[in-house]
């Protein structure tokens, strides 16, 4: 992604590669599997 590994700088490096483009995708995944995981423990407690 554009870091000169084999020579161990950054000298030379004059730009940078973007390859997202799924991070509301990801944020969307992240987000239910947030919400599914407060609704079972709430429906968890109420059954203790």
């Amino acid at each position: 992604m554009g870091a000169p590994f084999d020579t161990g700088t950054w000298n030379g490096v004059d730009a940078s590669y973007y390859t997202g483009g799924w991070e509301g995708i990801w944020l969307t995944v992240a987000i239910v599997m947030c919400l599914v995981a407060l609704y079972y423990g709430a429906v968890n407690e109420k059954n203790d």
